[in-house]
């Protein structure tokens, strides 16, 4: 069994996985989206049986509010969960960007307001898969790759050392903003460009390559560059999980895990939520795949945006390319449209308000 869930996370992440004795799983949780999304996350923790709240891995993927606030209300400020188990938090702190480990004393969040999660992450095993060290992948080098339970695998596509880097200048803003008390709804306008609020008019067979082709720049966050973006393969399925990484990087960490060969994949879950600024003809031409995932309800940014949308159906090298949504939401339900499928050849699977969407996969016995 092999069950990847991209639970309801707001225009976040919230990644459950699962695999193994289907009685029995054996867990790992990527993000946990807003505040608000923890305390839910929280609450199905909660009802699982005790002896089922233990989780191979955390993964924070980023400092990102929509990514790394759920963690506060889940777990760094809230009571403890009864036999509640983490096998290792993987997230890369202020100490990771300059390539140290986690060291006893050294603050893990930096010069911020990091209180609200460091005595948290001091008291976890934390990147203890990496001896302490960045979680990372040194170009020119074989990307780091870790076994869990019944040799399911993740190997570590990004960031590389450069990448965090160029993050340390910004660090201690964008700390503040992420861990900042109060709705995480509240971002500062202007720190993206909103997505349309009206629907692209796709009325010919031509323009959807049309609206493909838009110019676009790509992304320059520093917090988005440092994403954790992970390559998980079990019994012969593989899935990327790509954080809120920039496309370049990505096609960069797919290259050096199959540098001779278009990556096979089952599933992509796309970078930043359908961004058009993360998702390019490039990347998405990087793999054969023909399940693509977006996490978002369309708050703030109104993704996915058309364009990225637009690029997954055009170059997707598998037809019909399916393209799942977590929730529906208002922008991404302009795609149910049946003359568009007809007239593009695209597939839609939406999952629900409640309970997000789960991908189940068969495995072998490889």
């Amino acid at each position: 069994m092999l069950e990847i869930t991209l639970l309801p996370a707001r225009q976040g992440d919230a990644i459950w996985v699962r695999w193994g004795d289907r009685d029995k799983p054996h867990q790992i949780l990527i993000d946990m989206g807003t505040e608000e999304i923890g305390d839910r996350i929280r609450e199905r923790i909660l009802a699982l049986p005790e002896d089922r709240r233990v989780f191979d891995l955390l993964v924070v993927s980023h400092v990102d509010r929509d990514h790394i606030g759920g963690v506060l209300t889940c777990l760094a400020e809230a009571d403890e969960i009864p036999g509640l188990e983490v096998g290792d938090v993987w997230f890369n702190g202020f100490q990771h960007l300059n390539g140290q480990s986690v060291q006893p004393g050294l603050e893990p969040m930096g010069p911020a307001q990091g209180e609200r999660l460091s005595t948290w992450l001091r008291q976890q095993v934390w990147n203890d898969h990496f001896d302490g060290k960045p979680v990372q992948r040194v170009p020119g080098e074989d990307p780091p790759k870790e076994s869990f339970h019944d040799n399911l695998t993740l190997t570590v596509l990004g960031p590389t050392p450069e990448r965090l880097e160029e993050f340390i200048p910004k660090w201690k803003d964008d700390v503040e903003e992420a861990l900042e008390k109060g709705r995480l709804v509240d971002v500062s306008p202007g720190l993206e460009p909103m997505g349309p609020k009206v629907p692209p008019i796709l009325a010919e067979p031509d323009d959807l390559e049309i609206l493909a082709e838009t110019h676009t720049t790509n992304d320059t966050s520093e917090a988005n560059g440092s994403s954790i973006s992970l390559l998980l393969e079990y019994k012969g399925r593989k899935v990327v999980l790509s954080g809120d990484a920039f496309p370049d990087d990505l096609i960069d960490g797919v290259d050096a895990v199959s540098a001779n060969q278009r990556l096979h994949l089952d599933a992509f879950k796309l970078p930043h939520h359908g961004s058009k600024k993360n998702i390019s003809k490039e990347l998405v031409e990087s793999v054969d795949c023909d399940r693509w995932l977006f996490s978002t309800d369309g708050t703030q940014f109104r993704h996915p945006d058309p364009v990225a949308l637009a690029r997954v159906i055009s170059y997707s090298t598998v037809k019909p390319p399916r393209v799942y949504f977590n929730v529906p939401s208002k922008y991404n339900g302009w795609w149910k449209n049946d003359h568009w499928k007809h007239t593009f050849g695209y597939c839609t699977d939406y999952g629900t308000a409640e309970d997000g969407l789960t991908l189940e996969l068969e495995v072998g016995d490889a």
